[in-house]
């Protein structure tokens, strides 16, 4: 067996180890990467008849994927693997590209295999699905920067927040004096996929709808809204530091040497990429809004490591340490699709098949699980949606046309009244207690049936 094929076996047997080590930690299947989908295959117009603060282009590839595989959770599970695997290759060619080893780019690869879930990487979320065309995009910079823009506008279009990675590509052709017609070509990748998906919403008449959830929403109103912002715990502060931590170190150590040769300049845009997509992890922040931040750590990593060697080994001892973090959550049920909610769901079915109904508290993959859709318009019980103006008053308009015939309300519990498991829309419970009658409970979770149509 020659070198190149014992270089493409191990980065096979690397990428199914990756792939090995999530089947066997605990999967978030958050249920918007499913209800959203599902919401939309059931004549429900996104942005119009439901909330969707997030760019449109994943959940429609979702969309596709489970009419061709079905709802449920193996089919994102397999989605999410798959999307992981070529995230995997793409740092690997990337690295390759940089780096011209590839051994180094397989042993720095090895690090983000074990990196990756330390940062709650086994789920599907805008944050993991961004990566892959931002690191496709990185990879074309200079080759071919008609794909470059192409796919920075595609990183866009699954995350909004990806826009601000478009400066320092912007800037980094600029100081690379690339040519005007060069420059012009990736700015006509940048807006063909913008240009396409605006004449799309346009002819649809969804535009103001767009704007309103996916900028205006964010931008205006979550920043009024108590409880939205969150930093980082001591855990997080932790991984936090000793990350960063390693890549200061690296830079230090390696400083002289980087700047003496002609991969600094691509190094620096990198950095400056990395800085961005740590930025967009803030105000609300969880260590799974670092992944897109991670794939850039460990390619910038390769780059230190290809100055010297020896780094590596000082980079071994932090994963170890941070690896106990991780063992923790192993062989637990998938979250928010675990044996409680399967069970919920059957009540659910059993009781309402047929009816249109409304859950106030449980989450909304359990609309997936049976088979039941809300009244249009439909929002979820979220404090961030709820205390907008008009927004409650909107969904009662509604109720008042197409009724949800049972609404599942579960009991609130102690807290601050913005808490996720606290809150109430006041306007929404005190509709509920004036149009419908409370006939059952199941689990905390109380069954109202309308008694006015």
């Amino acid at each position: 067996m020659n070198f190149a094929k014992k270089i493409y076996l191990l980065l096979i047997s690397l990428i199914g180890v990756h792939v090995l080590i999530l089947s066997s930690l605990q999967f978030t299947a958050w249920p918007e990467m499913l209800s959203f989908p599902y919401m939309i295959n059931n004549g429900f117009t996104i942005y119009k008849d439901f909330h969707h603060v997030y760019q449109p282009l994943l959940t429609f590839i979702l969309l596709g994927v489970y009419k061709i595989f079905g709802f449920n959770l193996l089919t994102l599970k397999f989605f999410t693997f798959t999307l992981i695997v070529l995230i995997d290759l793409m740092i690997f060619l990337n690295l390759k590209k940089l780096t011209k080893k590839n051994l180094l780019s397989l042993s720095v690869l090895a690090l983000y295999v074990f990196l990756q879930p330390i940062f709650d990487g086994n789920m599907l979320w805008y944050d993991v699905a961004v990566i892959l065309p931002i690191l496709v995009s990185v990879y074309f910079l200079k080759s071919n920067l008609f794909m470059s823009g192409l796919f920075v506008a595609i990183s866009f279009l699954v995350k909004q927040q990806a826009v601000l990675i478009g400066l320092p590509m912007f800037i980094y052709l600029l100081v690379t004096k690339t040519k005007k017609k060069d420059v012009l070509s990736f700015i006509y990748g940048c807006a063909l996929p913008v240009l396409v998906l605006a004449t799309m919403l346009q002819a649809a008449k969804l535009f103001p709808d767009y704007l309103f959830w996916t900028f205006e929403f964010p931008l205006l109103h979550l920043p009024k809204i108590p409880g939205y912002a969150i930093l980082p715990n001591s855990r997080e502060i932790k991984i936090f530091a000793v990350v960063a931590a390693t890549l200061l170190a690296g830079f230090a150590l390696n400083y002289k040497k980087l700047n003496e040769d002609p991969v600094k300049v691509k190094f620096y845009l990198l950095l400056s990429i990395l800085f961005f997509l740590v930025l967009s992890a803030f105000p609300r922040f969880s260590l799974f809004h670092l992944q897109p931040a991670l794939a850039v750590f460990v390619i910038l990593l390769g780059v230190l490591m290809s100055f010297n060697r020896k780094f590596f080994i000082v980079l071994i001892i932090p994963i170890f340490f941070l690896w106990k973090n991780v063992l923790v959550s192993s062989n637990f049920e998938d979250r928010f699709y675990g044996a409680g909610e399967k069970q919920f769901a059957s009540e659910l079915k059993s009781r309402s098949i047929g009816e249109k109904v409304y859950l106030l508290g449980p989450n909304s993959v359990e609309y997936v699980m049976s088979g039941t859709i809300p009244p249009k318009p439909w929002i979820e019980n979220y404090v961030w949606h709820f205390e907008i103006p008009g927004v409650q008053e909107k969904m009662i308009d509604g109720w008042k046309i197409d009724p949800p015939i049972y609404i599942y309300w579960s009991k609130p519990k102690s807290g601050n009244w913005h808490d996720l498991a606290t809150y109430q829309p006041q306007k929404i419970v005190k509709y509920i207690n004036t149009n419908y009658i409370k006939i059952d409970e199941i689990d905390n979770v109380e069954i109202w049936k309308v008694v006015k149509i």
